[in-house]
C-alpha cells in the first residue's frame, strides 16, 4: 500500500496478486472501515474445516456410518489379588 498526500490517492497491490488498484483517499478509508465492526457485533467468519457447510456435509457423511459395540471374548472376571492388595493398603477387612 502506499499513499500519495499531494495526490490524495492510495495505491494497493495486494500480497498475492500482481493486479494494482487505485482508491481516493476517502473511498480508500470507506473500504478499509467496512471491515471493521459496529459496537458489539462480531465478525468471524469460518473457513475452509471450520466452516458450516463443510460441518455440515462431514456431518451429513457421518450419519450414515453404523456403529456398534463388540463383545469381549473373554468376560472379565473379578481378581482375587486385586482386591487383596486393596484391602492391605487401605487396611480394611472383609
Amino acid at each position: 500500500m502506499k499513499y500519495f498526500p499531494e495526490e490524495a490517492k492510495v495505491t494497493y497491490k495486494s500480497k498475492y496478486s500482481k493486479e494494482k488498484k487505485e482508491f481516493s483517499a476517502l473511498e480508500w478509508m470507506a473500504a478499509l472501515c467496512s471491515h471493521i465492526p459496529d459496537q458489539g457485533e462480531q465478525m468471524l467468519r469460518y473457513y475452509g474445516y471450520y466452516s458450516n457447510v463443510t460441518r455440515g456435509r462431514l456431518k451429513k457423511e457421518e450419519s450414515g456410518l453404523d456403529y456398534y459395540i463388540l463383545e469381549d471374548e473373554y468376560p472379565k472376571k473379578s481378581n482375587k489379588s486385586w482386591a487383596r492388595l486393596i484391602m492391605k493398603i487401605y487396611e480394611v477387612s472383609s
